[in-house]
């Protein structure tokens, strides 16, 4: 419960005390009256004072039972807010989100406030953007430093299990290799590996020279007959010459070679089972190795970092470009009427879904909130906001019960 606020508890007190003085001076006058002369304008006044005590005191007990009960006595239907608290919360969150919280009342709302193109006019200012930007970068930058690096590393290795476990990498792998062979994208990749096969080989000429008279000692003396320096260096020169010459020509007839076989490697990727089966099984071991779980928590660890540390800087490129970017977007939003009816119709779904699936939750936040108070606290929070208000019914009941007395008075001579 809430601290109470001492101006109202003294608009509380000092409207009481008008109340009461209300009907302290009706039952003064009705005294009165008994030492006064029997005359008629004594009747109406004694009637007026004793039916405005009868309206003052019944509005004063109806007022006060709302909160206690009067004068402690145990009279039912009594002290309603402390012993009924909880069950007028119940009824307070169901009227809210029955009449309130509605999906039609909430889609009305929207329309008039017309949230989108007014928050896309202030976003469009770039003050508003960079503070926005601000804000979010600060926010993010909280939530990297809470996550950690290996729990982030041992998330994406879960994933990745569990997705290899459920389907096959192969096709997938076969249709990308189609894709970067028709468009080309292999083609730049390959010529960063040919220049660094050349240079590995003539850098290696004299390993190779060993490997490959070590082979031909193996076939016996035709092999050593073939496979003599001066034949095997030639050998090596000539493959060097050769792998310059693919370099050199973007539409050598080797390169269509080596496209079909990566057509061919695609092709079966998608088709071959027992090549899709150990495809799946490779990457389950690269998966499985603890060497990529090394190799991936560097890269989680290295990105991290690095977006912490553009982050931090309030006044960095990122943050910059963020705010850049909102402005932009803001900008087309206002301007584009047809995207900001879409913007509008997905904010509105999403508000009738959220009030549909979760409109209830609002009434048992109510009951909750609720039952968590004390009867008599409650009441009294109650009574310090409404009550001021509630003392006037007490007044004009001590006023409007003296004219009914003058009324009913009048009444009865002209009846008697």
């Amino acid at each position: 419960m809430g601290v109470e606020d001492p101006a109202r508890v003294r608009d509380l007190r000092r409207m009481k005390v008008t109340a009461a003085g209300f009907l302290a001076v009706t039952a003064a006058v009705f005294l009165a009256t008994f030492a006064m002369p029997d005359d008629t304008w004594v009747g109406y006044l004694r009637a007026a004072a004793e039916a405005g005590m009868v309206g003052g005191l019944a509005d004063w007990f109806a007022v006060t039972a709302l909160f206690r009960r009067p004068l402690g006595l145990p009279i039912p239907h009594t002290a309603l807010i402390p012993t009924r608290k909880d069950q007028l919360g119940e009824q307070l969150g169901e009227f809210v989100t029955s009449n309130f919280l509605t999906p039609e009342t909430v889609v009305e709302r929207l329309r008039v406030a017309r949230l989108v193109p007014t928050l896309a006019t202030q976003l469009a200012t770039p003050e508003v953007a960079q503070r926005i930007s601000r804000e979010t970068t600060v926010a993010v930058t909280a939530a990297l430093q809470a996550v950690d690096d290996d729990d982030v590393t041992t998330l994406f290795l879960d994933l990745a299990r569990r997705d290899s476990a459920s389907r096959s990498y192969a096709p997938m792998a076969g249709r990308l290799l189609v894709d970067i062979t028709n468009g080309g994208a292999h083609r730049p990749l390959l010529d960063v590996v040919l220049p660094y096969l050349r240079t590995s080989m003539t850098d290696n000429r004299d390993v190779l020279k060993r490997q490959l008279k070590h082979f031909g000692d193996n076939y016996g003396f035709l092999g050593w007959l073939v496979t003599t320096d001066r034949r095997v260096g030639k050998l090596i020169d000539k493959t060097v010459e050769f792998m310059a010459e693919i370099e050199r020509d973007p539409h050598h007839e080797l390169r269509g070679v080596l496209d079909d076989w990566l057509r061919k490697v695609a092709y079966d990727l998608q088709h071959d089972p027992s090549l899709a089966a150990r495809v799946d099984a490779m990457a389950r071991q690269v998966i499985e190795d603890p060497a990529t779980a090394e190799w991936l928590s560097t890269v989680v660890g290295g990105t991290l970092s690095s977006l912490r540390g553009q982050l931090a800087d309030p006044d960095g490129p990122l943050n910059a470009r963020l705010s850049a970017a909102l402005v932009r977007l803001a900008s087309r939003v206002t301007e584009d009427l047809e995207l900001q009816a879409r913007l509008e119709g997905m904010l509105e779904r999403a508000v009738v879904w959220a009030v549909e699936q979760h409109g209830a939750e609002f009434t048992a936040l109510i009951r909750h909130v609720i039952d968590r108070w004390d009867g008599a606290q409650a009441a009294r929070q109650v009574e310090l906001f409404a009550g001021r208000d509630l003392q006037f019914i007490r007044i004009n009941g001590t006023v409007v019960g003296a004219l009914a007395g003058v009324v009913i008075h009048a009444v009865a001579l002209l009846l008697d």
